[in-house]
Protein backbone atom coordinates (compact mmCIF):
# COMPACT_ATOMS: atom_id res chain seq x y z
CA UNK A 1 0.00 0.00 0.00
CA UNK A 2 1.39 3.34 -0.89
CA UNK A 3 2.01 6.59 1.62
CA UNK A 4 -1.00 7.74 0.11
CA UNK A 5 -3.35 4.89 0.44
CA UNK A 6 -2.21 4.46 4.10
CA UNK A 7 -2.93 8.03 4.56
CA UNK A 8 -6.78 7.94 2.63
CA UNK A 9 -7.62 4.27 4.85
CA UNK A 10 -6.69 5.94 7.80
CA UNK A 11 -9.11 9.14 7.20
CA UNK A 12 -11.87 6.17 6.34
CA UNK A 13 -10.62 4.73 9.68
CA UNK A 14 -11.01 8.33 11.44
CA UNK A 15 -14.86 8.15 10.51
CA UNK A 16 -16.02 5.56 12.78
CA UNK A 17 -16.35 5.55 16.29
CA UNK A 18 -16.85 3.18 19.18
CA UNK A 19 -20.85 2.55 19.43
CA UNK A 20 -21.36 3.76 16.09
CA UNK A 21 -24.09 1.34 13.83
CA UNK A 22 -23.33 1.24 10.01
CA UNK A 23 -23.79 -0.96 7.38
CA UNK A 24 -21.58 -3.54 5.15
CA UNK A 25 -21.18 -5.89 3.00
CA UNK A 26 -19.93 -9.30 4.01
CA UNK A 27 -16.53 -9.70 1.74
CA UNK A 28 -15.89 -13.43 3.14
CA UNK A 29 -16.38 -15.90 5.88
CA UNK A 30 -13.24 -18.02 7.83
CA UNK A 31 -13.68 -20.29 10.57
CA UNK A 32 -12.96 -17.00 13.40
CA UNK A 33 -15.36 -14.75 11.78
CA UNK A 34 -16.69 -12.37 9.23
CA UNK A 35 -15.03 -9.34 7.04
CA UNK A 36 -17.17 -6.94 6.37
CA UNK A 37 -16.51 -4.40 3.75
CA UNK A 38 -17.56 -0.69 5.66
CA UNK A 39 -17.48 1.81 2.78
CA UNK A 40 -13.81 0.97 2.50
CA UNK A 41 -12.35 0.20 5.42
CA UNK A 42 -12.21 -3.37 6.73
CA UNK A 43 -14.69 -4.90 9.36
CA UNK A 44 -13.75 -8.01 11.48
CA UNK A 45 -16.83 -9.79 13.00
CA UNK A 46 -15.18 -12.90 15.55
CA UNK A 47 -17.52 -15.86 15.73
CA UNK A 48 -18.77 -14.20 19.98
CA UNK A 49 -19.78 -11.02 18.09
CA UNK A 50 -21.99 -12.95 15.56
CA UNK A 51 -24.57 -14.05 17.66
CA UNK A 52 -25.93 -14.70 21.20
CA UNK A 53 -26.90 -18.40 20.19
CA UNK A 54 -23.81 -20.94 19.73
CA UNK A 55 -22.90 -21.66 16.35
CA UNK A 56 -20.95 -24.28 14.77
CA UNK A 57 -19.48 -21.96 11.92
CA UNK A 58 -19.80 -18.40 10.64
CA UNK A 59 -21.29 -19.68 7.92
CA UNK A 60 -24.70 -20.07 9.52
CA UNK A 61 -24.92 -16.24 10.50
CA UNK A 62 -23.60 -14.52 7.19
CA UNK A 63 -22.63 -15.11 3.80
CA UNK A 64 -20.44 -13.40 1.63
CA UNK A 65 -22.61 -10.77 -0.31
CA UNK A 66 -25.07 -10.33 2.10
CA UNK A 67 -25.53 -6.59 3.48
CA UNK A 68 -25.09 -6.75 6.89
CA UNK A 69 -25.96 -3.87 10.01
CA UNK A 70 -22.96 -4.28 12.53
CA UNK A 71 -22.01 -1.81 15.89
CA UNK A 72 -18.45 -0.86 15.62
CA UNK A 73 -16.50 -2.17 19.13
CA UNK A 74 -12.99 -0.53 18.26
CA UNK A 75 -11.29 0.93 15.83
CA UNK A 76 -7.15 -0.18 15.46
CA UNK A 77 -5.59 2.02 12.92
CA UNK A 78 -2.32 0.22 13.58
CA UNK A 79 -4.16 -3.08 11.96
CA UNK A 80 -5.80 -0.61 9.64
CA UNK A 81 -9.34 -2.50 10.42
CA UNK A 82 -12.59 -1.80 12.51
CA UNK A 83 -13.73 -4.94 15.46
CA UNK A 84 -17.81 -4.99 15.07
CA UNK A 85 -20.47 -6.92 16.05
CA UNK A 86 -23.92 -8.12 14.92
CA UNK A 87 -24.52 -9.66 18.31
CA UNK A 88 -24.59 -5.91 19.79
CA UNK A 89 -27.26 -5.78 17.57
CA UNK A 90 -29.80 -8.31 18.70
CA UNK A 91 -31.93 -8.84 21.89
CA UNK A 92 -30.30 -10.28 24.43
CA UNK A 93 -32.21 -14.04 25.20
CA UNK A 94 -30.57 -14.29 28.88
CA UNK A 95 -32.72 -10.59 29.72
CA UNK A 96 -35.76 -12.16 28.57
CA UNK A 97 -35.33 -15.03 30.61
CA UNK A 98 -34.30 -13.22 33.51
CA UNK A 99 -37.14 -10.92 33.46
CA UNK A 100 -40.24 -13.90 32.68
CA UNK A 101 -38.88 -16.78 34.49
CA UNK A 102 -37.68 -15.94 37.99
CA UNK A 103 -39.73 -17.92 40.31
CA UNK A 104 -41.59 -20.25 37.28
CA UNK A 105 -41.21 -23.99 36.79
CA UNK A 106 -39.41 -25.13 33.95
CA UNK A 107 -38.58 -28.21 32.67
CA UNK A 108 -34.81 -29.12 30.89
CA UNK A 109 -32.17 -31.84 30.75
CA UNK A 110 -29.80 -32.50 32.65
CA UNK A 111 -26.23 -31.18 30.48
CA UNK A 112 -23.36 -31.58 33.24
CA UNK A 113 -22.89 -32.64 36.38
CA UNK A 114 -19.89 -31.15 38.79
CA UNK A 115 -18.76 -31.09 42.38
CA UNK A 116 -20.83 -28.10 42.55
CA UNK A 117 -24.23 -29.21 41.06
CA UNK A 118 -26.44 -30.34 38.27
CA UNK A 119 -26.30 -28.20 35.16
CA UNK A 120 -29.82 -28.21 33.36
CA UNK A 121 -30.44 -26.18 30.22
CA UNK A 122 -33.79 -24.06 30.47
CA UNK A 123 -34.61 -22.48 27.42
CA UNK A 124 -32.20 -21.61 24.20
CA UNK A 125 -28.79 -21.39 25.35
CA UNK A 126 -29.63 -20.69 29.18
CA UNK A 127 -28.00 -23.27 31.83
CA UNK A 128 -28.99 -23.23 35.87
CA UNK A 129 -27.17 -24.92 38.02
CA UNK A 130 -28.99 -27.44 40.77
CA UNK A 131 -26.68 -27.14 43.88
CA UNK A 132 -25.58 -30.49 44.86
CA UNK A 133 -27.31 -29.85 48.19
CA UNK A 134 -30.81 -30.23 46.83
CA UNK A 135 -30.34 -34.29 46.46
CA UNK A 136 -30.35 -34.65 49.92
CA UNK A 137 -31.84 -38.09 49.03
CA UNK A 138 -28.38 -38.92 47.81
CA UNK A 139 -30.05 -39.78 44.36
CA UNK A 140 -28.10 -37.57 41.49
CA UNK A 141 -29.79 -37.54 38.17
CA UNK A 142 -27.73 -38.27 35.20
CA UNK A 143 -26.90 -36.55 32.23
CA UNK A 144 -29.97 -36.54 29.65
CA UNK A 145 -32.45 -36.70 32.60
CA UNK A 146 -35.37 -33.90 32.34
CA UNK A 147 -35.67 -32.33 35.82
CA UNK A 148 -38.33 -29.92 37.07
CA UNK A 149 -36.63 -26.89 38.38
CA UNK A 150 -37.73 -22.92 39.68
CA UNK A 151 -34.93 -20.24 38.85
CA UNK A 152 -33.96 -18.83 42.52
CA UNK A 153 -31.47 -15.98 41.64
CA UNK A 154 -30.35 -14.85 38.62
CA UNK A 155 -27.45 -12.50 38.40
CA UNK A 156 -27.79 -10.68 34.73
CA UNK A 157 -23.99 -9.46 35.15
CA UNK A 158 -22.22 -12.83 35.70
CA UNK A 159 -24.99 -14.05 33.50
CA UNK A 160 -25.75 -17.26 36.34
CA UNK A 161 -29.03 -18.91 37.50
CA UNK A 162 -29.28 -20.61 40.04
CA UNK A 163 -31.91 -23.33 40.65
CA UNK A 164 -34.65 -25.36 43.21
CA UNK A 165 -36.19 -28.70 42.49
CA UNK A 166 -39.84 -28.61 42.09
CA UNK A 167 -42.18 -30.76 41.86
CA UNK A 168 -44.85 -28.59 39.72
CA UNK A 169 -45.50 -29.26 36.25
CA UNK A 170 -43.27 -26.71 34.02
CA UNK A 171 -45.23 -23.20 33.40
CA UNK A 172 -44.14 -21.89 30.91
Amino acid sequence: MTDAECNSHHAILREFQVGQVCRGIVTSVRDFGIFVDLDGAVGVVTVPNLSWTRISHPSQVAAAGQEVTVAILDIDLERQQVSASLRELQQDPFLDFARHRLGTTLSGPVTKISPVGVFVRLEGETLGVLPISEFNTGHIPEVDDTLNVKPTYINIVKRQVFLSLSSDAPSR
